[in-house]
C-alpha cells in the first residue's frame, strides 16, 4: 500500500459570511447559518439540525480560514474547488476567497481553484414561505456574452491565477465551469461559446501563461434518472475543455418509486450509482475525476412546517440520503480512488463538499461524528 499521489480537491461553498446582498434581501448579518440552526427533523431518526462544532463562524475572517486550511490539509485535502459567483461582473459571496482564504498565513498549505457557478441565483423556500424550488424570486440572474467571459478571466488572472497555489495543470490554471448547456445557449451556441473560451484562452495568454485547464461540470442536469449529463461529454470537448466532473450523485434508479410519506435514499444505493456513472463518463474518453459525494439533505433550505407525507417531486425538494456513515463514505472514497488510478492522468478525486452544510454535504466536525470523515477520507487516501 502507499498513498494517492492525485489531487484531492474540495468543493467549497462560501455562504457562511455576511454579504451586501444577503444583507439588501434578507437583512443584517444574514448567512445560511440561520437556515442551519432553524431547521427541524421530519421523522424519527433524521439527522437534523446539524450542529458545527465549531460553531456558526464567519469564514471570511483570516483566522476561521487558516484553521480550516489546516484541518483540510491535516487530512490529505489537497485543493479547495471555491463556488465562484460572477453575474454580468456583479461578484457575490467572494469574501471567503478574497478575505479569508488568500489572507490566511497558511494559505500555501492548499492549492485553490474557482468554479464559475454560472446559474441563476434565486429565494429559497425556507427564505419566503413559499413551498418549492420553483416560482421563487430569482435575485441575480446569469447572463453571458463573449466580452463578458474576457473581463470575468482578466478579473481571474489578476487576483487568482498569478497567486502561486493556483492548481495548475501542465502551467495552466483549472477553470471549471458549472452550467456549460446554460454557457453555449446564453453565448449563442456552440462555436459562439468555443469562442468565448478561446478568448479566455488568449486573455490567460497575456497574462504569461500557456493557456487554461478547462474543466465542465456535467452533472446536476435532468438528462436521465441519474441527473448526470455523460451524453454532453463531446460538447464540453467540442468547446475546449480537457475534463469533466460531475458535480455531485445522488439520484439511483429508485427515485420514481420513492414514497412521499418517507423520500429517503440509503448510501449504498448511492453508491451504486456513483459507479456506475462513473464508468458512463469514462466511456466518452475525455479525462475524467470522479466525485465522492458526502450525501445530500436540504432541508434546511425548504419551507419551514413541511410535515410528511408530501409531494417531493412537485416541489423539486431533493430526496434525504440517509446512513451515510463515516464508514461507508470511506468505501466510497477509495472506489473513486481507484477509478481515478486508473484513468489517464492528472488524477484528481472530487469531494462534495467541505460545508455545504444547506443541502448536507459537508467535512467541517459536526457534533454527532466530529472529524470522523475526515479520518475515513485520510485512511482512504493511504490505502492504496
Amino acid at each position: 500500500m502507499g498513498t494517492y499521489k492525485g489531487e484531492v480537491v474540495a468543493i467549497y461553498f462560501p455562504s457562511w459570511h455576511p454579504d451586501a446582498h444577503y444583507q439588501s434581501w434578507y437583512g443584517r448579518g444574514f448567512t445560511e447559518w440561520e437556515l442551519v440552526k432553524t431547521t427541524k427533523p421530519l421523522f424519527e431518526g433524521h439527522h437534523q439540525p446539524k450542529i458545527p462544532e465549531w460553531g456558526y463562524f464567519d469564514e471570511s475572517s483570516p483566522l476561521w480560514a487558516e484553521r480550516q486550511i489546516d484541518l483540510a490539509a491535516d487530512n490529505g485535502i489537497t485543493v479547495f474547488m471555491f463556488d465562484w459567483y460572477w453575474y454580468s461582473g456583479v461578484r457575490f459571496l467572494s469574501d471567503a476567497l478574497e478575505k479569508g482564504f488568500l489572507k490566511a498565513d497558511n494559505s500555501n498549505r492548499v492549492k485553490f481553484c474557482i468554479m464559475w457557478a454560472n446559474h441563476t441565483w434565486g429565494a429559497w423556500p425556507a427564505t419566503t414561505g413559499i413551498p418549492g424550488m420553483a416560482g421563487q424570486h430569482i435575485w441575480l440572474p446569469i447572463r453571458h456574452w463573449i466580452e463578458d467571459t474576457e473581463n470575468a478571466c482578466n478579473y481571474c488572472c489578476e487576483n487568482y491565477f498569478v497567486k502561486e497555489n493556483y492548481w495548475k495543470i501542465d502551467k495552466m490554471p483549472v477553470f471549471i465551469i458549472y452550467d456549460i448547456s446554460t454557457f453555449i445557449k446564453l453565448t449563442g451556441g456552440q462555436e459562439s461559446a468555443k469562442e468565448a473560451l478561446q478568448r479566455m484562452n488568449d486573455c490567460a495568454k497575456r497574462w504569461g501563461f500557456p493557456g487554461l485547464w478547462f474543466i465542465a461540470n456535467i452533472g446536476c442536469c435532468g438528462d436521465n434518472i441519474y441527473c448526470c449529463g455523460w451524453d454532453r461529454v463531446p460538447d464540453a470537448k467540442g468547446l475546449g475543455c480537457s475534463g469533466v466532473f460531475a458535480y455531485n450523485i445522488v439520484r439511483t434508479p429508485d427515485y420514481p418509486y420513492l414514497s412521499e410519506s418517507m423520500p429517503v435514499v440509503p448510501y449504498e444505493n448511492v453508491i451504486n450509482s456513483h459507479t456506475y456513472v462513473w464508468t458512463k463518463i469514462e466511456e466518452k474518453g475525455l479525462t475524467h475525476f470522479p466525485v465522492v459525494t458526502f450525501g445530500c439533505d436540504v432541508t434546511p433550505r425548504w419551507h419551514r412546517g413541511v410535515k410528511l407525507p408530501f409531494d417531493f417531486k412537485k416541489l423539486s425538494y431533493e430526496p434525504i440520503i440517509t446512513g451515510n456513515t463515516p464508514e461507508r463514505f470511506g468505501e466510497l472514497c477509495k472506489l473513486a480512488i481507484k477509478h481515478s488510478q486508473n484513468n489517464r492522468e492528472p488524477g484528481a478525486i472530487f469531494i462534495n463538499a467541505w460545508n455545504e452544510w444547506t443541502e448536507g454535504m459537508y467535512l467541517l466536525p459536526e457534533r454527532r461524528y466530529g472529524t470522523s470523515y475526515l479520518q475515513a477520507l485520510k485512511s482512504a487516501l493511504q490505502y492504496v
